[in-house]
């Protein structure tokens, strides 16, 4: 009898290990393949970030991450993608341009060329925008996890940040800047006229329509309309 007890404690002694070691190996299998699964480009916060095959990447030392708490990415969606690579590129080179700045939908939206690190399959590396709001200035930029050493060509890449609710009065000194991972400063070179950014080369009347504008480069010139001399 007693080497039934002993024989039936062995059963199920067995199947707990058993079960055990495979548990241990749906969750080893999960981290290895990438089963648990991210959003491209997510910030996770502590310096991880999710990589183009939707695995978490974390990061205690890159020098291109962003570390400011100065930086936010509070109400900000962020988009990015490969334009071209740059032939004896340097990541360096001064070479940012804004396409365009639109206020949309009670947002802000704005589209940037940068350069950047990419791979031979034309995906650039992981990013993450952020962006410094201040009375009179916005500052933008990229965190660029570059982690992976298949990333080493230089490239550029196009950048779309638009922060939702972007209600606020905004006076003629408003200016917007990209500060790259070296803590260079690049101007946008816009225009703000009677609480309404413009785009370097737009031109625009006067809300009374007595003024024709232009904004050139981060001035607006304006002229007076012949309708509304005296």
């Amino acid at each position: 009898m007693k080497s039934k007890w002993y024989a039936n404690w062995l059963i199920i002694i067995t199947f707990c290990l058993l079960f055990s070691s495979i548990g241990i190996f749906i969750v080893s299998l999960e981290d290895s393949i990438g089963m648990k699964k991210c959003v491209n480009g997510s910030d996770l916060g502590e310096n991880c970030i999710c990589n183009n095959e939707g695995v978490v990447v974390c990061d205690e030392q890159n020098a291109q991450s962003i570390v400011s708490s100065e930086f936010v990415s509070t109400g900000l969606l962020f988009s990015y993608n490969f334009l071209n690579f740059v032939e004896g590129g340097d990541l360096e080179a001064k070479n940012v341009k804004f396409v365009d700045i639109s206020q949309l939908g009670g947002g802000l939206k704005i589209t940037l060329e940068t350069n950047s690190l990419c791979n031979e399959d034309s995906i650039s590396a992981p990013q993450i925008g952020f962006y410094k709001l201040e009375e009179d200035r916005l500052t933008l930029t990229i965190g660029t996890n570059v982690l992976d050493e298949s990333f080493n060509k230089v490239c550029l890449t196009e950048g779309s940040f638009y922060i939702g609710n972007f209600n606020r009065e905004l006076n003629d000194k408003f200016k917007i800047y990209y500060q790259d991972e070296f803590d260079s400063i690049y101007p946008a070179n816009n225009c703000t006229y009677e609480g309404y950014i413009r785009n370097d080369g737009d031109v625009y009347n006067s809300s009374d329509g007595c003024f024709l504008c232009q904004c050139k480069s981060g001035k607006s010139s304006c002229e007076k309309e012949n309708s509304c001399l005296k």
